[in-house]
């Protein structure tokens, strides 16, 4: 083999040494852009995925915020109409108790008022008050109990009180305390009717 023959042949070997050296750099450039690729792409899911979470937890956020302040609304609103109700529930049975006051049942009521107060007060000094709608009962009520009955400065509606000063007790059976308490203590049940 000749000198030329040798340079071709070498030649030939370095190229193809050099060719092989290039397209194994080329391949490993190509597995690192491909590996950087991937993890560029994890990264982006990752941060898009966390990007997402955090806008559900904002939209759940506004969603019960939204739901928080209906509620109130509702609530707001059934109390309102709660209030309603129970003022004219209450105004309806003011006007049904001034009609009772009309009748012999209410004065049969009071008897049997006075009755109590003089049964708790015993042989002690009792004052029996009425109030001043009932001013003209005073001389029957004074007759039936045999003691004095009073008109309050204080009006309590109708019923009665009395006041055993000895024992610094207050028998209030007056429908003012009365239609307090139920005021105080009135509830609306919202127990289904059952069928």
């Amino acid at each position: 083999m000749n000198n030329d023959e040798k340079i071709i042949l070498f030649q030939e070997m370095a190229f193809n040494h050099i060719e092989k050296e290039v397209q194994e750099q080329v391949e490993q450039y190509k597995r690192s852009l491909k590996q950087m690729y991937e993890e560029q792409k994890e990264t982006k899911r990752k941060k898009a995925s966390i990007e997402v979470e955090t806008e559900k937890e904002i939209l759940k956020k506004e969603s019960n915020k939204r739901i928080v302040q209906k509620q109130l609304q509702q609530q707001r609103s059934i109390y309102k109409k709660q209030q309603q109700l129970k003022e004219n529930v209450f105004k309806q049975l003011r006007e049904r108790i001034e009609q009772f006051m009309k009748t012999e049942e209410y004065i049969s009521l009071l008897k049997r008022q006075i009755d109590k107060i003089l049964t708790i007060a015993k042989d002690e000094e009792v004052m029996i008050y009425i109030d001043e709608n009932d001013e003209e009962l005073i001389p029957l009520l004074e007759e039936y109990a045999n003691h004095s009955i009073t008109v309050s400065t204080r009006p309590f509606i109708g019923g009665t009180r009395g006041v055993v000063q000895s024992r610094r007790l207050l028998i209030d059976q007056s429908f003012l305390r009365k239609l307090e308490d139920a005021q105080a203590n009135f509830s609306f049940d919202y127990t289904k009717e059952e069928d």
